[in-house]
């Protein structure tokens, strides 16, 4: 009788660590999917990029945007980065000579 109750004990025992592992298991092999999806999505996403990146609309966008490039035929308007500013018009009613007024808007340009 003693021995069939430790045989018991020992199938029970089994039992319940099988299902412990098995629990284990069953988890780790959830993440371990759910991480080859997260890859196999990002893997997707550059292969997409990458097949942009060889056609033919983004060599002109890049052309076009990055290097400054035309098609021939095309009408380009370059702006100024950073206007001169415009010559002060002298007023005639300071009634300086013009010479002196030249003389103090270049002495004034060293300060």
């Amino acid at each position: 009788m003693l021995l069939a109750c430790l045989v018991i004990a020992y199938l029970v025992w089994s039992t319940i660590s099988a299902l412990i592992y098995l629990g284990k298991a069953d988890r780790e092999a959830t993440r371990t999917f759910e991480q080859l999806q997260a890859v196999s999505a990002q893997t997707l996403e550059q292969q997409k990029a990458m097949e942009y990146h060889a056609t033919k609309a983004y060599v002109e966008k890049v052309a076009r945007e990055d290097m400054l490039m035309s098609k021939k035929g095309d009408t380009v308007i370059l702006f100024p980065k950073e206007q001169p500013a415009p010559e002060p018009i002298p007023s005639e009613s300071e009634g300086l000579p013009r010479a002196l007024s030249q003389f103090i808007t270049w002495v004034k340009g060293w300060f």
